[in-house]
Order: structure tokens, then C-alpha cells, then sequence
């Protein structure tokens, strides 16, 4: 693992009201990690477990790069459960997990967890990501380039920005506007490879607002469309990227270059 993931994880531990801290560190290829650097453990249930990105709270986090927290994690809705024994084994309920970024890049995630059901507010979360940042001294993946934009953007503002730019494609039948939006939305992210998956601009705007968070009743009311289309846009996607949820398509899409 990482050695700042391990700092992350220390220095979660050294805030002093969570009853664990432990790492998950991403594997090389990208589409799994293990879970390690225990602080806290009692059982031992839960160290070097192997998951699919998109699986389970760190899964999901890893997914869409965002921290995200769970009152009781065996009863939390939107995260997969497979793993629930290991983690009752261990007592934990509260649940929350930040991602782990190096030099721009993705090296995994670190968990929070209390033993008791518990209502983790955004302050609170705020405040544990200033932890984890500061314990990482993240620093920019490349110095600024000042030919290429006026303006500097944080990877969560460019996948915003990202989402409203297809948005708007969306909602416009001029060719040549769409034909702007989309060069526009491109210089968000890095081509995709050339043997990478073809999304379809439907799936890709539906995704897109996914990845920042959407639900499938808000990504309908921003592209027009009905929940059911949402849905089966949403459906197709997943199974042209192999995959079996929401945040591990929203992981394959950005790491194939497909979104930022």
C-alpha cells in the first residue's frame, strides 16, 4: 500500500471519536482493491479483503472519486452488500470513506467507523476529508499550463462542468452547437482508446450526470426524458462496459477516457 494512505489512515485514527480506521488500496489494474492497514480492528475480518471497484462503500467512493458516509452500513441502500458478514464481524455501523488521490493520481480510499448507528453530517465529513488531505499533502498532478486555459479547474469542477455541457447538447437540435459542446466537453478528458467501448451520446449524457451524483429521476428531468428511458439508457451503458453497477460504469467510463 501507499505510504500515504497509511498517514491517512493514522491520522484518522489520531482524531480520537471513531472506533476504526483502515485502508482500501487500489491494485494495479484498476478495477479492484484490498483492504488493509487496520487501526482499530478487533476480528481481523475485514483485513486483505479483495473487492470489485463498484462494490461496497469504498467501491462505490472509488468509483465516483467522491467521499460518501452510510448511518448503518448493513441497512444502507445504493451501496452492494456483499461483504455485510465481514463487516458485522467487526461491529461497525457508521460508515464513511474519502478518496485517496497522489500527484493526481487515484491510489484508493480511507474509511472512518464507529460502532453504533450514527448520522454522519457534512461538517463532520468536510472535516475528515481536510484530515486526509492534509495527512496526504496532496499536491497538483501538473503544473499549470498557461497556453492552454484562462481558468485552473478542480477535477470535481471539470466533471461538473462536464455534465452541463452535455446537458445542454442534449437539449439542442442545431448541429453546429452540438458539434461545439462537443469539442467543448472533450478537452475534459483525455481521448478515449481506440479499442475502448463506443457509448452512444444518450448513454453518455445519462452517465455524466450519474457521475456527479444524479439520481435517474433528476438525469430524466435535466435530459427531458422518463425515468424508464433514463433507465434503459442507463442499462445499456453499464452492459457495454461490463459492468454490474452504477459506480463501477462510472469508473470504466472515466478510466477508458470517456468521461473526466
Amino acid at each position: 500500500m501507499a505510504p500515504e494512505l497509511e498517514r491517512a489512515v493514522r491520522a484518522l485514527a489520531d482524531v480520537g471519536v471513531l472506533d476504526m480506521a483502515f485502508a482500501a488500496s487500489l491494485e494495479p489494474r484498476g478495477t479492484t482493491f484490498r483492504l488493509g492497514h487496520m487501526s482499530g480492528a478487533r476480528a481481523g475480518s475485514m483485513d486483505g479483503l479483495v473487492t470489485a471497484v463498484g462494490q461496497g462503500l469504498g467501491g462505490k467512493v472509488l468509483a465516483l472519486e467522491r467521499p460518501l458516509a452510510v448511518a448503518d452500513y448493513a441497512r444502507a441502500p445504493g451501496i452492494t452488500h456483499q461483504f455485510d458478514q465481514a463487516v458485522s464481524a467487526e461491529g461497525l455501523r457508521a460508515v464513511f470513506a474519502v478518496p485517496v488521490r497522489v500527484d493526481g493520481t487515484l491510489h484508493g480510499a480511507v474509511y472512518g467507523a464507529v460502532r453504533r448507528p450514527l448520522e454522519i453530517g457534512e461538517r463532520f465529513l468536510a472535516r475528515m476529508v481536510d484530515t486526509v488531505r492534509s495527512a496526504v499533502r496532496h499536491r497538483p498532478a501538473h503544473p499549470p499550463d498557461p497556453d492552454a486555459c484562462d481558468v485552473l479547474l478542480s477535477r470535481e469542477e471539470a466533471r461538473e462542468l462536464h455534465a452541463v455541457l452535455r446537458t445542454a447538447r442534449a437539449g439542442t437540435t442545431d448541429a453546429a452547437a452540438r458539434a461545439r459542446l462537443d469539442a467543448l466537453a472533450a478537452r475534459l478528458h483525455r481521448a478515449p482508446s481506440p479499442t475502448g467501448v463506443h457509448l452512444s451520446a444518450r448513454e453518455l449524457d445519462v452517465l455524466a450526470l450519474v457521475a456527479i451524483g444524479h439520481t435517474n429521476g433528476e438525469v430524466a428531468v435535466h435530459l427531458g426524458l422518463t425515468v424508464e428511458t433514463v433507465k434503459s439508457y442507463l442499462k445499456s451503458a453499464m452492459a457495454k462496459l461490463g459492468s454490474r453497477t452504477r459506480g463501477e460504469a462510472v469508473h470504466r467510463a472515466r478510466t477508458g477516457g470517456l468521461l473526466p
